[in-house]
């Protein structure tokens, strides 16, 4: 019996996503669920629905694994995708300007590679929701951002200095922790609509403050 060495078939895969998520309260990979969905723009402009679920790699990371694979690189076109996250618990913090992270996945193949590749995952910080689970001894100021005519804003942007910040639901509902300032005494609140450019500030006495929403009133 003779046998004929057949050289190996290579097949190599790239992922040109590749997301890397933070829990910005504690800083460390998202503990509750994140879901994500991943659509495609077609060739008349309109953003298509995939169907296709990101892969969880050891490190964390959420990767899309075969984006952009095909029978001949030279002739397939770049095609823009874009992934949109949600969770109960979370605000990605990119919704404080766009509502979805989109990228130009390249064609490849076996010979050919894509014509960009990143080299590391894209950050994604998670901020908390007003449905987060804190711990019971973190003081947390709840509150609503509307408009001049008492609709809810979402995505505004509500911080303590430097020190926190959250972003506000579809029905202008947030919940920030003040982990960071004295038991007692004043302390200055700002909200920002990164889209529209309005604002408003509020100063509160602590720890009276707290026992109630407040409300930011962005012009």
């Amino acid at each position: 019996m003779s046998f004929t060495m057949i050289a190996s078939e290579r097949h190599v895969t790239y992922s040109q996503i590749g997301l890397r998520l933070v829990d910005e309260l504690t800083g460390r990979p998202s503990l509750q669920r994140v879901d994500a969905r991943l659509s495609f723009r077609d060739s008349g402009g309109d953003w298509q629905p995939l169907a296709t679920q990101p892969i969880t790699s050891p490190s964390g990371y959420l990767l899309y694994p075969g984006l952009g694979r095909s029978a001949n690189a030279a002739l397939a076109p770049v095609v823009r995708h874009r992934v949109e996250l949600s969770s109960d618990f979370y605000r990605p913090d990119y919704l404080r300007t766009v509502d979805a992270l989109e990228f130009d996945i390249h064609p490849y193949d076996d010979q050919q590679p894509p014509a960009v590749v990143p080299d590391v995952p894209l950050t994604v910080r998670l901020l908390p929701s007003a449905s987060y689970p804190h711990a019971a001894f973190i003081r947390t100021l709840r509150g609503v951002t509307l408009d001049p005519n008492g609709d809810p804003i979402a995505n505004v942007e509500v911080t303590q200095g430097m020190a926190e910040r959250v972003l506000s639901d579809e029905r202008g509902v947030f919940a920030l922790p003040l982990r960071w300032v004295g038991l007692g005494g004043s302390v200055t609140v700002d909200a920002i609509d990164h889209r529209t450019g309005r604002i408003d500030q509020l100063t509160l006495t602590l720890p009276q403050d707290l026992r109630q929403g407040q409300t930011f009133t962005l012009t």
